[in-house]
């Protein structure tokens, strides 16, 4: 009898221990995604702040979608597409870069991505390019993406291209810098 309570007691205490590990597993697992989540703006350390918040929220937004096309990540685009399309309907003022945003919504394949993302950066530059309070925004060119090149903005002068893969990351050069008035 003793014997089987001993036993009783370790599968207990077994049986609580591997709950614990996985509970803690699980909790660790959803921290991951939060920071997964935020870890689409690394790429843009200085932030740039636009004249309306809700613009200020779209830019943060493609930022998040060219830092998903660095990654090739098709998903993350998709999702941080989504999310503008929401905040250019409270923005209200830029329905061309909503259509473009809805289309690149709709995209899951990551190079029909980047042709919609090289619209998305044109229709999005009027927006931006005096509507700046604070910090700067860097126009990049790439002489190598799509027919004949394409533009994408960052915060930072370092070239990090969100139109080539890995090997081609650095491919392409500062035109034009964007700045408070």
């Amino acid at each position: 009898m003793k014997n089987l309570k001993l036993k009783s007691v370790v599968m207990i205490a077994l049986i609580m221990g591997m709950s614990s590990i996985i509970y803690a597993q699980h909790d660790h697992s959803k921290m991951n995604m939060k920071q997964n989540d935020h870890s689409m703006m690394d790429h843009d350390k200085s932030m740039v702040k636009l004249n309306d918040k809700n613009l200020t929220k779209a830019y943060i937004h493609y930022t998040m979608i060219k830092n998903a096309l660095v990654e090739a990540n098709s998903e993350k685009a998709q999702k941080a597409s989504k999310m503008l399309v929401g905040i250019l309907k409270k923005y209200g003022k830029a329905n061309d870069i909503k259509k473009v945003a809805e289309e690149m919504s709709s995209k899951s394949n990551i190079i029909d991505q980047r042709i919609v993302f090289s619209k998305l950066t044109l229709v999005f530059e009027p927006l931006l390019k005096d509507n700046i309070v604070e910090g700067e925004i860097y126009k990049n060119f790439c002489p190598m993406a799509s027919n004949g090149g394409s533009y994408w903005f960052s915060n930072s002068n370092k070239i990090v291209n969100p139109y080539m893969d890995k090997v081609m990351a650095s491919c392409g050069s500062v035109k034009e810098i964007f700045k408070s008035m």
